[in-house]
């Protein structure tokens, strides 16, 4: 939702005939050839928004014999993702339709303001002409709108692929270069001192110190340290760096702070979900929770939420940094704070861990796949893999092309790399399939025997120490999933102590 709320939309509705009623009508033949600039990618999207209601007027949109065509070859479904806003209701957006082709929006009659994405893109790599077509028909009840987009992005100059095969170190300089290498550089870090202990506290069997610190020339960030209350009898500690979710006050919500108390039950236990820095400094860890660039006391525009707070950091970053975003800047952050959390002699720099929940996801394998510092890897609800098997065959020509055209790239298709990256080290990859952010698509499984392989190629111990957890709760951390990665961390990073 962050790249597609600060990317530029044309609508181009008025290009289509849309139903008005239950009948499905066809939309016409709709060339987008000049909309396209040789090059560069191109996005088609359909856009569902509704506003909250006090009565459900929300409806099902369905679309059939969806026929998208580039270059005259059509894109498979399954190439499309579906991407809700975290305010949706649990499976309400866009999905693939069961027995024809097509795409439906299920509204399941929600009340709530809602926002769903349906989004393809047309690749162009190199390309100087292209011409997109799209065909479809429409049938829905109710006027709410339906947008189909475009997004244009400013092409790289890439070399051509080489004829040697795809390193490890391919791999990972591709990553830096797609997130790190337009934000500061190594000279950098090497003039931003030490942590500042702003506060410690004793709270419910730990310590809680907030810090403050330089992640630039120009610029502080927060967190908070736990460390058990006889953390200084105990020796070395093994060190968990715990990203927050998707939270306006940031790091509050993995260390249990709150200026209320829970509203009900419900809201308890989805408190007690996202808690996981409190849950494992009582395990014995030593923990450190930062906030994200635009959360918490990062935060630029007090009165607004985190949407806004992202989109006003990434404008002020951008001024210093034009082509850095904030998924780069995440694992600068959090390489920052890890150099510094190193100094103190309680920590155990060789067992190093990270676990995040949803944004945190993101952020943990982005994280351990850019800093093999990070022996052992939790996500839970975040880090999608959109799987392409194109690019892992023998014949790597599609990989380097890939690898080579950053245009090409996105979050979730690079998961598969973040994923590789950490072939040599541990990973547990929880994810529920009904989770409305990604429905359950099919990449996530069929990646597997390609990442697991690789993982038994690139490992020493000729072993894949990477795990699946499937479950049927959501986009959640539910108890049972957070007691098995607990133990999963302990065993990884305690059991040589």
């Amino acid at each position: 939702m962050e790249s597609i709320n600060t990317a530029g939309w044309e609508n181009i509705t008025g290009m289509a005939t849309l139903s008005e009623g239950s009948a499905f009508v066809e939309s016409g033949t709709i060339d987008i050839s000049k909309l396209s600039k040789p090059g560069q990618p191109l996005f088609i999207a359909f856009r569902y928004s509704a506003p909250a209601a006090p009565k459900p007027t929300q409806r099902m949109w369905r679309i059939t014999r969806l026929n998208v065509k580039h270059n005259n070859k059509a894109l498979n479904l399954s190439e499309w993702l579906f991407i809700n806003h975290e305010a949706n209701d649990e499976n309400v957006g866009w999905e693939k339709m069961e027995k024809v082709t097509g795409v439906q929006y299920r509204s399941r009659m929600t009340k709530k303001q809602s926002e769903s994405w349906a989004i393809v893109q047309v690749l162009l790599p190199n390309t100087q002409n292209v011409i997109g077509e799209g065909n479809a028909q429409t049938r829905t009840t109710s006027a709410n709108s339906t947008t189909i987009g475009t997004k244009m992005t400013k092409p790289n100059q890439t070399d051509s692929p080489n004829a040697s095969l795809v390193t490890r170190e391919d791999l990972k300089a591709a990553m830096y270069k797609a997130y790190l290498a337009s934000g500061p550089g190594p000279e950098i870090a090497k003039q931003l001192g030490q942590m500042e202990v702003l506060e410690k506290v004793k709270v419910d069997g730990y310590e809680r110190w907030h810090v403050k610190y330089k992640v630039d020339q120009d610029e502080y960030a927060y967190a908070f340290i736990l460390l058990p209350l006889d953390y200084a009898q105990r020796g070395k500690l093994p060190l968990m760096l715990c990203p927050h979710p998707t939270y306006n006050p940031g790091k509050n919500r993995v260390v249990n702070l709150y200026d209320e108390p829970a509203k009900d039950k419900k809201d308890q236990a989805k408190r007690e979900a996202r808690q996981y820095a409190v849950d494992l400094v009582k395990r014995g860890f030593a923990v450190f929770a930062p906030d994200r660039a635009g959360y918490g006391e990062r935060r630029l525009l007090l009165d607004k939420g985190y949407k806004e707070n992202m989109s006003a950091f990434s404008k002020k970053m951008r001024e210093k940094y034009p082509k850095f975003g904030l998924n780069g800047k995440a694992i600068w952050d959090l390489k920052v704070g890890l150099d510094l959390m190193l100094a103190y002699n309680f920590v155990d720099s060789k067992n190093i861990g990270i676990i995040g929940h949803s944004l945190g996801a993101w952020d943990a394998i982005l994280f351990s796949a850019m800093d093999d510092r990070v022996k052992a890897t939790v996500t839970s609800s975040g880090g999608m893999v959109a799987y392409l098997p194109e690019l892992w065959t023998e014949d790597q020509t599609a990989l380097k092309s890939y690898l080579n055209s950053p245009s090409q790239q996105s979050l979730t298709k690079n998961t598969n790399i973040f994923l590789m990256l950490n072939a040599s080290r541990s990973v547990l990859y929880t994810y529920s399939l009904r989770d409305p952010y990604y429905k359950g698509q099919p990449q996530l499984v069929d990646g597997y025997p390609t990442i697991y392989q690789y993982y038994k190629t690139h490992n020493p111990q000729k072993r894949a120490d990477i795990s699946y957890f499937l479950h049927n709760d959501g986009h959640d951390f539910p108890p049972a999933i957070r007691a098995a990665t607990y133990i999963w961390l302990e065993e990884r990073l305690m059991t040589q102590q």
